[in-house]
């Protein structure tokens, strides 16, 4: 994974979000067994719940990194992604055209 993917992801899950408000469709919320729902719910629960302000989480060398292998998420296997992706029914949810 390049450096900054998470903030690329999160980005353009923005993006797509607001495209569905536009549309008056129902937001796109990534499921917690995804790598980027997971750091969205992690994160916003350290922050709320633990009052973490100084945390950074990333997918390389943070505290999410290591989160990551403990569920058993971190992999660099293309097609095992693939799958988890196609499982969660979120193939190619950022090619849908909203507009």
């Amino acid at each position: 994974m390049f450096p900054r993917a998470e903030a690329i992801a999160t980005g353009s899950l923005a993006g797509a979000n607001a495209a569905r408000c536009l549309a008056k469709k129902a937001l796109l919320i990534l499921p917690k067994e995804s790598c980027i729902g997971d750091i969205i719910s992690y994160a916003n629960y350290r922050l709320l719940k633990k009052n973490d302000k100084k945390s950074r989480y990333t997918f390389a060398g943070s505290i999410y990194f290591t989160r990551m292998k403990e569920l058993g998420m971190y992999t660099t296997n293309i097609e095992e992604i693939k799958e988890r992706i196609d499982r969660l029914e979120l193939t190619d949810i950022f090619k849908q055209k909203l507009l």
